[in-house]
């Protein structure tokens, strides 16, 4: 065991033995505990995919490679018949009005476009927007259905079958593993 003497501003030290008792009981090594597992945590790789529902949508961490897939079973689930796609390219705005199944067969070679950081997607009742790095905001009114439809099929792309059955859920896979909540 090694131990570390670390400075912290007042009231990041209150915040961590607050939590610390509420997660371990305010008894001795909670704080260690608590920062250890903080420290675990950090250290530790990103998913390899993240699928989850919010109050107004879904939200996503996949691959790169996977980014195609998810434009894909999008297009599939909700079914518009067009997208129209919107970034920067340079200085320039561009706007993509593509039907459906364009845009879905077109999806591969597009990759670069979704990765773009200023990408946007409208399939007229929902919105995709990006974070950069194969994270996606999905903004629409999805049914249980669809949610768990997305989910699924967006999984399976990692060869991971599972059936949802709750209407909320967040699912990540880190190091092979599914933790789903």
């Amino acid at each position: 065991m090694k131990y570390i003497k670390v400075a912290l501003p007042d009231d990041l030290e209150e915040k961590v033995r607050s939590k610390a008792g509420v997660l371990y009981g305010a008894r001795k090594g909670s704080l260690s505990r608590s920062v250890t597992n903080a420290l675990f945590n950090w250290l530790s790789p990103d998913p390899e995919m993240y699928v989850g529902t919010t109050p107004n949508g879904m939200s996503f961490e996949v691959p790169e490679k996977l980014v195609p897939e998810l434009m894909e079973i999008l297009i599939d689930v909700l079914k518009p018949s067009n997208v129209v796609y919107s970034y920067l390219q340079g200085e320039e705005e561009v706007e993509l009005k593509l039907p459906a199944e364009l845009a879905r067969s077109k999806s591969r070679e597009m990759t670069g476009v979704f990765l773009n950081p200023t990408f946007m997607a409208e399939l007229e009742t929902a919105s995709l927007y990006t974070g950069g790095g194969g994270c996606f905001l999905l903004e629409a009114n999805l049914n249980r259905k669809q949610r768990i439809s997305i989910a699924e099929k967006l999984l399976k792309q990692l060869d991971i079958k599972i059936k949802l059955a709750k209407d909320r859920f967040s699912i990540i896979v880190k190091e092979g593993h599914v933790e789903v909540s």
